[in-house]
């Protein structure tokens, strides 16, 4: 099992990145290790209303009132026998985090899964989605109160190393919990195939075979990975990854997903997101993200 040296959870102090705390929380006291609380003062407002030293001195004093508040949250909120440490940082929030991250070195981002609230963030992004798109740790997603550790996963996989990772990464916060592995196939004209009166037997054997093909490319991929003696249990569903993903996780029940990312940017990625970034919103449980190997975000 990997073993993560640290994890970070940021917070703006809103109702839902207390949930993420918490979550962070209870991984740490679960997995034995130490965890970062960090929230970063945006100061982008302040140079259009102080001058440089008064600025500096307004950046000083919300630092400091920030600090004594988050250390207040983190004595109401942490468990017993949590090592945690508060930081206070300035600048741009999604920034923040990620540079944050890799300075204390940590193994796991906790942010919070905010609503979109305007249209600058249906087209630009809200902080959550620019951690997602742009980190290269995993980022854990909470969008529920935790009550207990979780106890069942859906790893959506389209058979890469991307997806073998987030099903490690699976394993690894939730070492107790049924893991369902989920492939979403497209049949080509399926839309034609499900109609009853043009069904015939060579299309039945297609899609019998497809399936087939399917299921051989999972047993290959989990025979790949280092699962153990872990519970697992495989699901196969024709259609739309987007949409059947969050049915899915809905129909089993489970409290976590957890998915591998690609590394696109750009307009087109803004305006057509991902299988991950649609995920965010539709799923009704947490949203663990990862990265596949070698990927890198150049901080400015």
């Amino acid at each position: 099992m990997t073993v993560l040296p640290t994890i970070l959870t940021a917070s703006d102090f809103s109702k839902s990145s207390t949930l993420a705390l918490k979550r962070a929380a209870s991984l740490a006291l679960d997995l034995n290790i130490r965890l970062e609380l960090l929230h970063v003062v945006e100061d982008s407002l302040l140079d259009h209303f102080f001058q440089p030293e008064q600025k500096a001195r307004e950046k000083s004093r919300l630092a400091e009132a920030a600090m004594h508040r988050l250390r207040e949250e983190a004595e109401r909120e942490m468990p017993a026998g949590v090592e945690y440490r508060c930081r206070v940082e300035t600048g741009r929030a999604f920034l923040a985090i990620i540079h944050t991250a890799r300075l204390v070195q940590a193994g796991l981002i906790v942010v919070a899964a905010h609503g979109r609230h305007s249209l600058r963030d249906l087209f630009i992004g809200t902080t959550t989605e620019k951690v997602v798109r742009k980190a290269d740790l995993p980022v854990l997603v909470v969008k529920n109160a935790p009550r207990a550790s979780y106890r069942r996963v859906l790893v959506p996989t389209d058979f890469s190393a991307a997806a073998g990772n987030a099903l490690a990464a699976a394993l690894t916060l939730a070492p107790d919990a049924l893991i369902d592995p989920l492939h979403v196939y497209t049949l080509w004209g399926g839309e034609y195939l499900t109609s009853p009166t043009i069904r015939d037997a060579a299309q039945e054997r297609y899609q019998r075979e497809m399936r087939s093909k399917v299921s051989s490319a999972m047993t290959d991929w989990l025979r790949g990975i280092e699962t153990g003696d872990r519970r697992l249990k495989e699901h196969i569903r024709q259609g739309r990854a987007a949409a059947l993903i969050p049915k899915v996780a809905k129909e089993l029940g489970v409290d976590l997903v957890a998915m591998g990312t690609t590394g696109r940017s750009g307009l087109s990625h803004v305006l057509l997101g991902s299988v991950a970034e649609h995920a965010l919103w539709q799923l009704p449980c947490d949203l663990l993200t990862v990265r596949p190997a070698g990927f890198r975000f150049e901080l400015p």
